[in-house]
């Protein structure tokens, strides 16, 4: 297989340093890297003289050098890109540009390793240059693309089957108990606090962990409606005994992120052992709450409102356990909220048949990138 540098296949046009008193209501859009990862939605226009290397258009490739790394085919028209991307000017060699994107991706882990930067990680452009991709012939590129695209596109619908599956959720809670927020049914207002038996956080001792054993939960494995197991701590069972004798979680509690990413809640499920440090919390809702209806209560627009409004910020965003108590939830019959957690339970038999098949596109679309670009 021949292989080619990346400074040897195209040119890289990075952005213009715009300062923020350039960025105005009116002109064209300037694109941050917070703009392409989908993690920013107040986007700054320039209506002034600029470079005209600077300008993108749809179809242009930008790849991201400094703190995320990504690489991203715009499709959002005529805009103007800000410093730290590079635009791709393929003048150098006859190259697919989707096989380009798919190469450049696979790689992007192997430079981030070559990151520098004590705050702001970023590629030094020697680096990037200096990577290797493979490079066949533009036929076999062409329907390599093809076959990595077809996968993607699989992986895509897939995840919007699963977006869907949740948005009828969530329109089901609405149906069932209305807009929390202007409570057109008229359900009692208490707070979390006269709700719960409990609330309490994590160990705030730094726990001794292990390679193995019981798991060790931290605010990173709390997901909505889901507890994350793939990247977790373990403890001993004597380290787990300590802990216990404050507080042993159990079936129903209902754990919630409270530092970093805060405001993300689940229930625990049946037969999962565990203790968690301070970074989350544990809510024991009394019997007038569901644990499922309680999830989706605190992932409400209505709760998730008072949650912004209420988590101290600091070096990270916070959510200690007294401002949870004052946390106003909503008490609709019981009745009514295991109609809905039947629902959800028929909804996510459909979700798991649907992930299933997305875990196998994936694992797929994983092994032949592997096999194309090592």
């Amino acid at each position: 297989m021949e292989f080619i540098r990346l400074g040897d296949v195209a040119t890289y046009i990075n952005g213009y340093a715009f300062t923020p008193e350039d960025r105005g209501d009116v002109g064209l859009p300037i694109i941050r890297i917070q703009d392409l990862t989908g993690n920013a939605y107040d986007l700054g226009f320039y209506d002034g003289e600029y470079p005209e290397k600077i300008e993108i258009n749809d179809g242009d490739v930008l790849i991201s050098w400094s703190a995320s790394l990504g690489v991203y085919v715009w499709n959002r028209g005529k805009a103007l890109l800000n410093q730290h991307i590079f635009k791709v000017d393929f003048d150098k060699v006859e190259i697919d540009k989707n096989y380009f994107v798919y190469a450049v991706r696979q790689k992007l882990g192997e430079m981030a390793s070559k990151t520098h930067g004590a705050t702001m990680k970023h590629i030094i452009k020697k680096d990037f240059d200096a990577t290797l991709i493979p490079f066949p012939s533009l036929e076999e590129q062409e329907l390599i693309a093809t076959n990595l695209d077809k996968v993607a596109n699989i992986i895509k619908a897939r995840s919007e089957e699963l977006n869907k599956l949740d948005d009828l959720i969530k329109v089901r809670f609405v149906e069932l108990f209305g807009d929390l927020r202007i409570n057109p049914k008229g359900w009692s207002i208490q707070t979390f606090d006269e709700l719960s038996e409990l609330i309490t956080d994590g160990e705030h001792a730094t726990p001794k962990r292990t390679s193995e054993g019981i798991y060790l939960l931290s605010a990173r494995n709390v997901l909505n409606h889901a507890i994350q197991l793939n990247d977790v701590d373990y403890i001993d069972q004597e380290e787990y005994d300590r802990i216990s004798k404050r507080i042993v979680p159990k079936e129903g509690d209902v754990l919630i992120s409270c530092s970093g990413s805060v405001g993300r809640c689940c229930s625990v499920p049946e037969g999962l052992k565990f203790q968690m440090v301070r970074s989350a919390a544990l809510i024991r809702f009394k019997n007038v709450i569901s644990p499922l209806f309680a999830e989706y209560m605190i992932t409400s627009d209505f709760v998730q409102e008072q949650i912004n409004a209420s988590k101290t910020a600091s070096s990270q965003a916070n959510l200690f356990q007294g401002k949870i108590a004052k946390l106003k939830g909503f008490v609709p019959p019981v009745e009514l909220q295991n109609e809905f957690a039947t629902f959800v339970k028929q909804v996510d038999k459909s979700k798991a048949v649907v992930e299933k098949a997305l875990n196998e596109a994936q694992i797929l679309f994983d092994s032949l990138m592997q096999k194309y670009f090592g």
